[in-house]
């Protein structure tokens, strides 16, 4: 029987510490590439630009990130903890964690690499490469790696194909 308040509790906790992290890293990503950010809004703008407006665009971008991290883990804990509640039996790996990290890498793959490609066509590859794969990647895992181990934490560990 799936345990759907124990995925829920597990998804949240790991949400949040997840949306922390991928906000930090979104911030690192976003000073790392400010340059061909700027150049994409330049030119979506017909080269009309503010005095300032990087700087405005930074200042709120980053508590954005963050926020925006956190109130994203909260919700896509919730799911994600749904799911692996549903699917928990069916996943392959022999401890919680790894469970954790294969259903990280599937919805890693459906959203980063299968419907990222909107910021392809405004950044450029390398923005993609660099912020849908290298941090997407790096977020999933570790997500999955907090799921399973909170999995763990609010209920023993469930024998695998209990």
């Amino acid at each position: 029987m799936a345990e759907f308040g124990r995925g829920i509790k597990a998804g949240i906790l790991a949400g949040i510490i997840y949306g922390i992290i991928a906000g930090i890293l979104g911030i690192i990503v976003t000073y790392a590439m400010w340059n061909t950010i700027t150049a994409a809004y330049g030119e979506a703008m017909s080269g009309f630009t503010f005095t300032g407006l990087a700087e405005l665009s930074m200042a709120v971008m980053i508590p954005s990130l963050i926020i925006g991290g956190i109130i994203g883990g909260i919700i896509g804990g919730i799911i994600f903890g749904l799911i692996y509640a549903a699917v928990y039996n069916s996943l392959p790996g022999s401890t919680s964690i790894m469970k954790g990290i294969v259903l990280a890498l599937i919805f890693w793959v459906i959203f980063s690499v299968g419907l990222g490609y909107g910021s392809l066509g405004l950044y450029g590859m390398t923005y993609y490469v660099v912020n849908n794969i290298v941090v997407g990647l790096i977020s999933s895992l570790i997500w999955g790696y907090l799921l399973g181990m909170f999995w763990d934490k609010f209920g023993g560990k469930q024998p695998v194909g209990a």
